[in-house]
């Protein structure tokens, strides 16, 4: 692989970073990556201060679950070093580095923030619009049905309720391109600005971290607190009480210091009535299902070897999670997996009994997005 050459601001950082690791190894037992790399954080830190480059796989092989600075004791903040190193490789380079093949990522931002991917619904004009639901790309990308059936729902729930279809920018982010990523987000927040809502009710835990880190005086509230408090659908509620499957909870890891995020999935589960069983890591130590940082593209043999981890430390076959980059991911790791929002508003699943997600194609994924274009522009709700 490339390596890279490191100026000093960045290998001053990287020192501080040396200075304070104490090589306990705690981040080492859960992290995706570090281990393909090291014995220790420091022992890898010191190699690249010595050479002064670093081999351009190192910080695109880091999932940035955050799982290192959960359980550090000094603070060492991997995740971000790492981040930094993305951001200072691209400007350097002055792109994405051809070399990590990421052409997909940047054919996904360019088509995510085209017209033929974007769609807005205004309420009636005596209501005002008081709430944008935020679906975004993947679970679109998956069933176009299940957003048009959410955004129903939250409609009849939640008077003043607009819809945004669009992407958050979050993947442009992650390639390390800053600046890429600040001219969409801004193109993201013209059409929150114009909506002039209140507050935007988010799908996605990926684009529920972008929007709260990225924007002001409007409020980002995801969207199992919204459920949560307005209650499951009347026709469900208790509907896996004769169920005998029980589920496996993977928590996604943008969101694992959401401890309100966490209560609320868990208490629309047992509104549905649903068993599950939690995970040895969960909640807050949740650990990466394999698609985070963009690994799945650029080091895909290590995603995948983290999603077969993963999925094997649920005992039940079926695993159920509130992020659909995170269900596919259990799915290739060889279990059964769905989306909350399958058991909410897909109800064959419950008469077929089968629990598990069929896989979309990639250009299945795109269909759905156009089609749930169309689905929402038409207004038949």
């Amino acid at each position: 692989m490339e390596r890279i050459k490191i100026n000093d601001h960045i290998l001053n950082h990287i020192y501080k970073e040396t200075k304070n690791c104490i090589e306990c190894n705690k981040c080492m037992k859960n992290c995706p990556m570090l281990n393909e790399f090291c014995k220790t954080p420091k022992e890898l830190f010191k190699e690249i201060i010595n050479k002064k480059e670093i081999d351009l796989n190192i910080p695109y092989s880091c999932s940035q679950c955050g799982y290192c600075i959960k359980v550090c004791n000094e603070n060492v903040d991997l995740k971000e070093t790492f981040m930094d190193l993305r951001k200072y490789i691209v400007k350097e380079n002055k792109g994405v580095p051809k070399s990590l093949n990421a052409g997909s990522i940047l054919f996904h931002q360019r088509s995510s923030f085209s017209k033929m991917f974007t769609s807005f619904i205004y309420p009636k004009k005596d209501e005002g619009i008081k709430r944008v639901f935020f679906p975004g790309c993947s679970i679109m990308a998956y069933s176009p049905e299940i957003v048009k059936s959410t955004y129903k729902y939250l409609y009849e729930k939640l008077p003043g309720m607009g819809y945004l279809q669009k992407c958050c920018g979050h993947p442009t982010y992650l390639t390390g391109d800053l600046e890429k990523f600040n001219i969409y987000f801004s193109n993201l927040k013209n059409d929150i600005d114009k909506m002039k809502a209140d507050e935007i009710i988010v799908a996605c835990s990926n684009c529920y971290n972008t929007l709260k880190k990225n924007t002001n005086n409007i409020k980002i509230k995801s969207l199992w607190e919204v459920i949560s408090e307005v209650g499951v659908p009347d026709n469900i509620k208790d509907i896996g009480k004769n169920i005998d499957t029980v589920f496996s909870i993977h928590d996604p890891c943008p969101t694992r210091n959401e401890i309100k995020i966490h209560e609320s999935v868990r208490k629309i589960i047992r509104e549905l009535g649903i068993s599950i069983e939690e995970l040895k890591y969960s909640k807050k130590q949740t650990l990466c299902c394999g698609s985070g940082g963009m690994i799945k593209v650029t080091n895909n043999k290590l995603a995948l070897n983290q999603m077969k981890k993963r999925a094997a430390q649920g005992k039940s076959e079926h695993i159920i999670s509130y992020c659909q980059e995170c269900v596919e991911s259990m799915r290739q790791g060889g279990k059964k997996s769905v989306h909350i929002l399958d058991l909410l508003f897909k109800f064959p699943f419950y008469k077929e009994l089968e629990f598990d997600q069929v896989e979309n194609s990639l250009i299945k994924k795109w269909i759905n997005r156009y089609r749930g274009k169309k689905i929402t522009k038409s207004k038949k709700l």
